[in-house]
C-alpha cells in the first residue's frame, strides 16, 4: 500500500468522479483507476459502487476513507516536523478568516510574508461554520473566528479578544454626536449589514427576532471592507464588532448599543496534535498585533 495510492483515493472519494479525480492529482484516469483497483485487491473490499460514469462510496470505502486521511495527515506532519527541525519555514500556510478579520489580518499576513519568503501565504474568507468545516477536512491550518456558539473537540481554541458590537456611522451622519444607542432605537436607521450566514449577521438577527424588530435592511454585503466604505460615504449605518472599524476611526463614529449584551469572543483555532511552525509562530505574530491595537 502506497501513500500515492491513498491520495488517489481520498481525491476520488471527495470527488465521485474518476476523471475528475485524475486531472485534480495530475494523473491518467486510467492510472488512478489502476491503482484503486490495486488497493481494493490489497484490501479485498471494493470501495467505490461504479454504476456507469457514476461512483459511490462502498460501506468499506466509508469506514477506509477515515483512516486513510489519518495516514495521509500523519504523514504530512511528520514531513512538516523534520523540515522545521532544520529551521525551513516554507510550503504553505492556509488561513481561514470571517470577513470581520478581513482588515485585522492583512498586515499580519504583509509583515508574515516579507518575514519568510520562501512561505506561501492562503487567506479564505467565509462563515464561521464554513471554516470550521475546512478545517476539520485538513483544507486548512489555522482559523481566525468571532463565535457565539460552543467549539469543542477536535478543534482546538486560543482565545483572542473580546469586542463588544457597535453600530458605525460617518462622521457626517446626524447620529455621529451619539455616544450611545438604544437598541430597539437601530430599528428607525437604515442599515447595511454583512450577507446571511455570516456569524456577526446571525447574531443581530436573533437580537432583532427576540426584540420584536423589523430593522431597515437596506443593503448586504460580505466584504467588510466595501460595506464600511459604503457607509463612510453615506446616511447608512452598520453593526460590526469594535474592533473591525480599526483604522476607521478618522472617518467612521462606533456608537455603544444599549439594552443588549453586545460582547462577542473571538478565537484561534487549529486542529491536530502537531501544528507546523508556520503556524505557531503565525499565532505569536498576530496575537502580538491585536494585544498592540
Amino acid at each position: 500500500m502506497e501513500i500515492y495510492q491513498l491520495q488517489y483515493f481520498i481525491k476520488t472519494a471527495e470527488v465521485l468522479h474518476f476523471t475528475k479525480a485524475a486531472e485534480l492529482c495530475f494523473v491518467t484516469q486510467s492510472g488512478l483507476s489502476q491503482q484503486i483497483k490495486k488497493l481494493e485487491e490489497e484490501l479485498g473490499m471494493p470501495l467505490f459502487k461504479r454504476i456507469g460514469k457514476k461512483v459511490q462510496l462502498t460501506e468499506a470505502g466509508a469506514v477506509f476513507l477515515i483512516h486513510a486521511k489519518k495516514v495521509v495527515e500523519n504523514v504530512e506532519n511528520g514531513k512538516q516536523a523534520i523540515e522545521d527541525l532544520n529551521e525551513m519555514i516554507g510550503g504553505e500556510l492556509r488561513i481561514g478568516v470571517t470577513y470581520i478579520f478581513g482588515l485585522l489580518v492583512l498586515p499580519v499576513v504583509n509583515t508574515f510574508a516579507k518575514k519568510y519568503q520562501n512561505l506561501r501565504i492562503i487567506v479564505d474568507y467565509g462563515t464561521t461554520e464554513a471554516l470550521e468545516q475546512k478545517l476539520i477536512n485538513n483544507e486548512l491550518d489555522l482559523v481566525l473566528v468571532i463565535s457565539s456558539h460552543e467549539i469543542g473537540p477536535p478543534i482546538q481554541k486560543v482565545p483572542l479578544f473580546t469586542s463588544n458590537m457597535v453600530m458605525a456611522v460617518s462622521r457626517k451622519h446626524s447620529l455621529a454626536s451619539l455616544d450611545k444607542i438604544p437598541f430597539k432605537k437601530i430599528e428607525e436607521v437604515p442599515l447595511i449589514l454583512p450577507g446571511k450566514g455570516s456569524n456577526s449577521r446571525e447574531y443581530v438577527e436573533i437580537l432583532f427576532v427576540k426584540h420584536h424588530m423589523k430593522p431597515k435592511i437596506s443593503i448586504e454585503l460580505n466584504s467588510i471592507n466595501a460595506l464600511l466604505q459604503m457607509v463612510e460615504n453615506s446616511d447608512w449605518a452598520t453593526i460590526v464588532a469594535e474592533k473591525a472599524l480599526k483604522g476607521w476611526e478618522h472617518s467612521l463614529k462606533a456608537i455603544q448599543i444599549t439594552g443588549v449584551v453586545t460582547k462577542r469572543d473571538s478565537f484561534m483555532l487549529t486542529i491536530g496534535s502537531y501544528q507546523k511552525k508556520a503556524v505557531k509562530l503565525f499565532m505569536e505574530e498576530f496575537s502580538k498585533s491585536i494585544n498592540e491595537s
